[in-house]
């Protein structure tokens, strides 16, 4: 559960194994799951995911953000993207850390009201997109970790002061200071 300026919310964050043919479609099924339940998701490149943490971080600065009108996208799922990638350009935060084509592991972002809303979310998106759920494609692995280097601009240096999740966390919330 999140609390802030927004009041309470629940998030829900899954990893899944995914063969990401049409982008377009499977955001469309998503956003169709999202109007019946009342809750709003999105889903991520899971190797651009610096673990659970970063999304749980990326929904509390973009929830805060809407709340305090300081927002910069016109939707909460955009705003989602947004702060996960750490920039305000909505083309280069999809760029960064969006679903693409060919995308094979994925993350998934659950916000609502309830938990239950949350779950019932969840498990329609698993069913409807066909994706199989494995949340260890979330976790930063050794592989995960020069992906993030890059898609988050981390000198090699910076990893002698903090781990990477640390750092990418870092990355998005200097986003806020940039309003």
């Amino acid at each position: 559960m999140l609390k802030g300026a927004f009041g309470k919310r629940m998030v829900g964050v899954m990893g899944a194994r995914a063969e990401v043919q049409d982008v377009d479609a499977m955001l469309k099924t998503l956003s169709a799951i999202d109007e019946k339940v009342h809750t709003v998701s999105q889903i991520f490149d899971a190797d651009r995911i610096a673990g659970k943490e970063h999304l749980i971080h990326a929904a509390k600065l973009a929830l805060d953000a809407r709340a305090t009108c300081t927002s910069f996208a016109g939707s909460l799922n955009i705003e989602l993207v947004c702060w996960a990638s750490g920039v305000r350009q909505i083309a280069q935060a999809f760029e960064r850390v969006g679903l693409r084509k060919g995308c094979r592991q994925v993350a998934i972002l659950t916000i609502g009201n309830t938990r239950e809303a949350v779950k019932c979310a969840q498990t329609k998106i698993l069913q409807e997109l066909r994706v199989k759920r494995d949340n260890k494609v979330i976790d930063i692995t050794p592989k995960k970790i020069p992906v993030l280097m890059k898609t988050f601009n981390i000198p090699k240096r910076e990893l002698k002061i903090a781990d990477i999740q640390k750092l990418v966390l870092e990355k998005v919330a200097l986003l806020s200071l940039q309003r």
